[in-house]
């Protein structure tokens, strides 16, 4: 190699520095990320590749961190409250029903198919001491 004794790896020559991803602060890089308006993994990528964000490239590496969707606050589905209405003005009362009815209809796409992945945090928040079980509750109510 003709450079052999003065290179010094890519991160020198790129300028772009890896991060030790154990003392990351997770919150307060998102933080960051969402008032400097990121919101897809290459436009993070290329803020920190540019220096713009002092943080990892990678930093669905970092321990805590669990999608971009959720780290960069980039909801693609409707709250909760929009769910309700929508899923009872359907007068389905199964999770049979609803599987169904995604297979006869053209589902939005701002309501996933898995709504109980999605919304089961909502339900147990809103119905904490019920019996009702998350499919009753989201198509009948209590």
């Amino acid at each position: 190699m003709f450079y052999k004794k003065e290179w010094s790896g890519w991160n020198e020559f790129t300028g772009v520095t890896h991060k030790n991803n154990r003392n990351i602060d997770l919150q307060q890089i998102q933080k960051i990320a969402i008032e400097m308006g990121i919101k897809t993994r290459e436009e993070w990528r290329m803020a920190v590749a540019t220096n713009q964000i002092d943080a990892p490239l990678y930093v669905s590496k970092v321990q805590g961190f669990s999608n971009w969707s959720q780290f960069l606050n980039v909801e693609r589905y409707v709250d909760f409250d929009a769910l309700l209405k929508f899923t009872r003005s359907l007068g389905l009362k199964t999770q049979t029903d609803w599987r169904q009815w995604c297979r006869d209809n053209e589902r939005p796409s701002n309501i996933p198919f898995d709504l109980q992945t999605h919304y089961n945090s909502d339900y147990i928040s809103a119905n904490p001491n019920s019996k009702l079980s998350f499919w009753r509750f989201i198509f009948v109510g209590s």
